[in-house]
C-alpha cells in the first residue's frame, strides 16, 4: 500500500462507489501519511473528494490534517452553491437581452458527476459571438452589477459578480495552437441549442470531448494539466453517448488521436478496471501527478526549453517572440504587420515590470538538465503533441 494506490482507490469509491478496504485505509493514513495524502489531494483539487469518500466510510481523524480535509469539502460545496447562483443569473440576462451563449467545462462537466458540487472550478467559462461581447459585457454590468476592466484578452474578458466570483467571458475558445485552433473555431456550427425558449447552446458532445481534449494538451505542453483533468475524461466517456466516428475524425483532424487514446487508456487504469498499460501511459501518468493542477514551474521551464530546440532556442524566443505569439499580445499587427519591430520593442519595456518572474523563469530553465528535457521530448513526440 501507497500514497498513491490509497489515493485511487479512494477517488474510486468517491464517483463510482467502489468499496474501500476501511480498516487497512484508516490504519495507513494515521500520523504522516495522511498529512501527504492531504498535500497531494490539495495539489490536484480532489482534496474535497476525498474527505466525501472517507467520510461516507466512517474513516475520521482528530488532527489539523483532517480538519484542512473537511475545511476542503465545506468550500467545495459552498462555492458549487455561489458559481451555481451567478450562472443562473449570468444566462437570465443573456436570455432577457438576446445574447447567444455556450456555458463552457466545469459548468456543464459537473452535471456528470455522481453530485454536482463535487466537480470544483476557481471560475465561470461562458462562451458568447465576438460580435455580442460588447452587448454581453454592457448587461451584466448595468442589469447585474458585475465589474470589469473591459480588457480584451486573446479568447475572453475578466468580470466579477458583486460576490467576486471570475467570469471569463470568452469571444473564442482557441488554445494558440494552430492544429487545435482550426477545429476549435468551429464551435458554433458543432453546437445545438439546448431549449428554443432560450439562448443557451450546447457543444455537441464530440465536439465538447476535442474541446477538453484540446484544453488538456495545452495545458500538458504547459508542464502539467492534474489528475483532475483525467477523471474529467473518464467521468464524460461513462456519461455521454459519443459517435465513435465522428469523435475519431475530430481527433486526427486536430491531431490529438494519441493524446487522447493514451488519456483514455490512464483514465481506466486510475478509475476503471485496467491493469497493465503502455509504458508511454505510465510515463504520461509521472508527468501529471507530479505536475499538479497547472504544473509545476520546473516542468513548465522544462517544457518550454524542449519546445524551443534546447536552452538556447529558449533564450532566443524569450528575446525575440514569434510573430504568431506577438500578435496575441499585440492584435494590431495582424492588420498591420509593419508595427512588429515595434511592438517587438514595446514588449521588451513590458518586460521592465515582470524582470522578478522573468528571472526565477529563466533560472528554471538554466537548472534543467539535457537528460530531463531528452525525456520530455521523448514523451511529447509518443503524444504527437
Amino acid at each position: 500500500m501507497n500514497i498513491r494506490d490509497v489515493l485511487f482507490d479512494i477517488l474510486q469509491y468517491a464517483i463510482k462507489k467502489k468499496p474501500l478496504d476501511r480498516e487497512a485505509i484508516k490504519a495507513y493514513l494515521n500520523g504522516e501519511k495522511l498529512s501527504t495524502l492531504y498535500k497531494v489531494a490539495k495539489k490536484h483539487d480532489v482534496a474535497h473528494l476525498v474527505a466525501f469518500a472517507l467520510i461516507e466510510n466512517g474513516i475520521s481523524y482528530e488532527t489539523e490534517e483532517w480538519k484542512l480535509f473537511l475545511e476542503e469539502k465545506e468550500q467545495a460545496s459552498l462555492r458549487y452553491e455561489m458559481l451555481q447562483a451567478d450562472i443562473n443569473e449570468i444566462c437570465a440576462c443573456f436570455d432577457k437581452n438576446g445574447i447567444e451563449y455556450i456555458p463552457l467545462k466545469g459548468a456543464v462537466l459537473r452535471q456528470y458527476y455522481p453530485q454536482s458540487w463535487m466537480r470544483t472550478s476557481c471560475d465561470i467559462d461562458i462562451l458568447v459571438h465576438d460580435d455580442d461581447l460588447s452587448k454581453a459585457v454592457d448587461c451584466l454590468v448595468k442589469e447585474c452589477s458585475y465589474t470589469t476592466d473591459g480588457k480584451k484578452t486573446y479568447h475572453d474578458i475578466s468580470l466579477y459578480s458583486p460576490f467576486g466570483m471570475h467570469l471569463e467571458l470568452h469571444h473564442n475558445i482557441k488554445e494558440t495552437v494552430d492544429k487545435y485552433d482550426k477545429l476549435l473555431t468551429q464551435v458554433w456550427e458543432f453546437s445545438k441549442k439546448a431549449d428554443e425558449k432560450r439562448y443557451e447552446y450546447l457543444e455537441l458532445n464530440e465536439f465538447l470531448m476535442l474541446h477538453l481534449i484540446a484544453h488538456m494538451a495545452y495545458h500538458f505542453i504547459g508542464g502539467g494539466c492534474g489528475l483532475r483533468s483525467v477523471l474529467d475524461i473518464w467521468i464524460l466517456r461513462h456519461s455521454l453517448k459519443l459517435d465513435d466516428k465522428v469523435l475519431n475524425d475530430l481527433l486526427e483532424n486536430a491531431e490529438l488521436k494519441k493524446f487522447y487514446d493514451t488519456v483514455v487508456s490512464l483514465s481506466e487504469y486510475w478509475f476503471g478496471d485496467l491493469t497493465n498499460v503502455s509504458d508511454t501511459v505510465l510515463e504520461t501518468e509521472k508527468f501529471i501527478l507530479l505536475g499538479g493542477v497547472y504544473g509545476t514551474k520546473k516542468q513548465n521551464a522544462l517544457s518550454k526549453q524542449v519546445k524551443s530546440g534546447g536552452k538556447f532556442g529558449y533564450f532566443i524566443r524569450r528575446i525575440f517572440m514569434s510573430y504568431e505569439s506577438l500578435a496575441i499580445l499585440y492584435p494590431v499587427i495582424k492588420k498591420y504587420k509593419i508595427l512588429t519591430p515595434f511592438c517587438q520593442i514595446l514588449r521588451w519595456f513590458g518586460a521592465i515590470f515582470k524582470a522578478k518572474r522573468i528571472r526565477k523563469e529563466i533560472k528554471n530553465v538554466s537548472m534543467t538538465s539535457e537528460e530531463q528535457a531528452l525525456r520530455l521530448e521523448i514523451l511529447f513526440n509518443k503524444l504527437e503533441i
